[in-house]
């Protein structure tokens, strides 16, 4: 018995895409503005601790900031803040503290998984080195427990189809 990646190839990438497909639909019909559904939240990040409440589970999440962001593609505000980047991760908490907090979170978790992360003006994002955040800022999640990556990239693709790849995500 023999396997044949090329078709195995094919119905991965139709399986993707069908999932692509659904995440759009999802995002054309869904209003973060009057949201109601339990499995997203929308957190207002003032401080480090702020994130404490952000789910640390697999989701998919976006970060909102009213920071100019010049040449930034992506649609979508929360509130007055656009949104300027978009990932997915199995532990979305300390994904995007790795984004937001980025000194804090190498010194914390010195040789961990997250090297590469967020930047604004190429530099990383450390918010808890302002003496006052003048910008505001959101982290949006959307919990996907038990997801498995291919879920999530797809969530990331529908997202850029639907309302532009947000200037901050370069992948």
């Amino acid at each position: 018995m023999k396997y044949d990646i090329n078709a195995l190839l094919e119905k991965y990438r139709a399986c993707a895409n069908d999932m692509t497909e659904e995440f759009r639909q999802f995002f054309r019909a869904f209003d973060y503005q009057n949201n109601d559904y339990k499995k997203i939240k929308i957190t207002k990040i003032e401080s480090l601790q702020s994130l404490d409440s952000v789910l640390s589970g697999a989701g998919f999440y976006l970060i909102a900031s009213t920071m100019p962001t010049p040449n930034n593609g992506c649609r979508l505000q929360i509130g007055s803040s656009r949104v300027i980047y978009r990932g997915h991760s199995s532990n979305v908490r300390e994904r995007l503290e790795s984004h937001l907090f980025y000194g804090s979170y190498t010194t914390k978790n010195a040789g961990r998984k997250f090297t590469v992360c967020m930047k604004l003006n190429g530099k990383n994002v450390n918010l808890d080195e302002c003496s006052k955040i003048d910008d505001d800022w959101y982290v949006v999640t959307h919990s996907m427990p038990k997801s498995m990556k291919l879920i999530r990239e797809a969530a990331e693709a529908a997202f850029d189809a639907e309302f532009g790849k947000p200037v901050c995500s370069t992948k």
